[in-house]
């Protein structure tokens, strides 16, 4: 007990200890926002992915895909046990041109585009992935026409950006999210597996809006009939299938790729396919994420580094100037780990007291980022998270108990070793030495 009345006696008359309180405090604030944030975006793009991708895919690599008894085989892979439901797609790439209007409502822009389009019937794929969540007009169109209006013009879902990656700036005169809104033409361009070109004009009626500029800027989806006359291809030939589990864990998976692979064993002799979860397709991404919010715990643990070394000076300015205390406190008996322990105790209250104060500020921060936000734009202008960018109603963020309590032992941490020294230099005083002149 007698090891902390000192401690805070000293606390007390050692004001100069403010500075590595605050820079503990300072390094598990940082910590607290940035990972929080950093796991609101990840968990946000997840999430946004999600909608736009099914639990796995079976994609066929053959240029034609699959060409057979498609009915056949989607049966196939929904007897599965692990499989909920099942929806045969087109996919490919095209060239593309979008007129979209000038906001003075006179002139237009051309925009040239790169498209990803993905061919399906919209009821089944709605079954599949909760696309309509990701759409701005929540698929109003497909529902009153389940076969996208077959045998009419061709009507397409659009990426929100998809019209504006050579006019990032540019904005419909009743939207905020692009150049692209519902009722404008688009025109495609693509080349057929016969190395003929091939024209497809249609009209958007709705938008998909993931908020990753990477999907919006290339996606597109239409009918699968549509989807395959653009092409070019045979009927009863597919690209590959969507498919949903009836529960997406590892366990699952496994069993469901076992038991997929089992069922398509005879399609397997002619035909090459890859099946793939979602966080498999998107494999790059997701772990590019994920290193960059490993990255900036790292970068960041380096305050809490700092800051050791403000409190390891502390105490050994301390003990220099205690030499004739400490001695007293040996020759009164004081053992020299009973010595050591006072400044391991010191070093560890100024950690203790630092990371709650950095925590408590650091959770307030992340309560009221967007307050905060909005004050720095009204104040200065710039806007950390802009909208246009990032296309989310508010910042992202994820107050992880667990990870802030691995933030609050890592600063016990870096405090208790940075107190080290001084209580082994502290510990080795000779009393005999050090009251010798008193």
């Amino acid at each position: 007990m007698f090891k902390l009345a000192l401690v805070l006696r000293y606390l007390r008359k050692r004001t100069i200890t403010i500075f590595p309180v605050a820079g503990v405090a300072l390094g598990v604030m940082a910590l607290v926002v940035v990972m929080s944030v950093m796991e609101g975006f990840e968990t946000d793009f997840r999430a946004r992915i999600r909608g736009i991708m099914p639990d796995m895919t079976l994609e066929f690599r053959d240029v034609y895909g699959f060409s057979g008894n498609v009915d056949e085989l989607t049966a196939k892979i929904a007897a599965v046990k692990e499989v909920a439901a099942v929806s045969p797609y087109i996919s490919g790439l095209a060239l593309g041109v979008a007129k979209t209007p000038a906001p003075d409502g006179i002139h237009e822009y051309v925009n040239n585009i790169t498209v990803t389009f993905k061919g399906f019937d919209y009821a089944r794929e709605a079954a599949v992935l909760p696309l309509a969540e990701h759409l701005k007009y929540g698929g109003e169109y497909f529902k009153e026409h389940p076969d996208a209006g077959a045998g009419e013009d061709t009507v397409f879902i659009g990426g929100a950006r998809l019209a504006g990656a050579a006019f990032p700036g540019v904005r419909t005169p009743t939207t905020d999210w692009g150049a692209l809104d519902r009722g404008m033409r688009v025109q495609l361009l693509t080349f057929t597996p016969e190395y003929e070109r091939s024209k497809i004009v249609g009209r958007v009626e709705d938008i998909v809006s993931t908020g990753l500029n990477t999907l919006d800027e290339t996606l597109l989806f239409m009918p699968i009939e549509k989807a395959r006359l653009f092409r070019s291809i045979p009927e009863n030939t597919i690209s590959g299938v969507s498919i949903a589990l009836v529960k997406y864990d590892d366990e699952t998976i496994a069993a469901a790729k076992t038991h997929i692979r089992e069922a398509l064993s005879d399609v397997s002799m002619w035909n090459d396919y890859s099946l793939k979860t979602w966080e498999e397709s998107r494999r790059t991404f997701l772990m590019a994420v994920y290193m960059e919010r490993r990255m900036m715990a790292f970068i960041l643990f380096f305050f809490l580094v700092v800051a050791g070394f403000a409190i390891s000076a502390i105490l050994v300015m301390i003990v220099l100037e205690k030499i004739r205390d400490i001695g007293i406190l040996r020759a009164m008996g004081a053992s020299a780990r009973g010595v050591a322990g006072i400044f391991l105790v010191y070093g560890l209250t100024i950690g203790l007291i630092g990371a709650a104060i950095g925590l408590g500020i650091g959770v307030i921060f992340v309560e009221n980022l967007d307050v905060i936000e909005q004050f720095i734009y009204a104040h200065t202008g710039w806007q950390p998270f802009p909208p246009d960018v990032y296309d989310l109603p508010a910042i992202p963020r994820i107050l992880n108990w667990w990870t802030n309590l691995y933030i609050v032992s890592t600063a016990l941490l870096v405090s208790f070793f940075a107190s080290v020294l001084p209580a082994v230099r502290a510990a080795w005083l000779d009393p005999v030495e050090a009251i010798r002149y008193e």
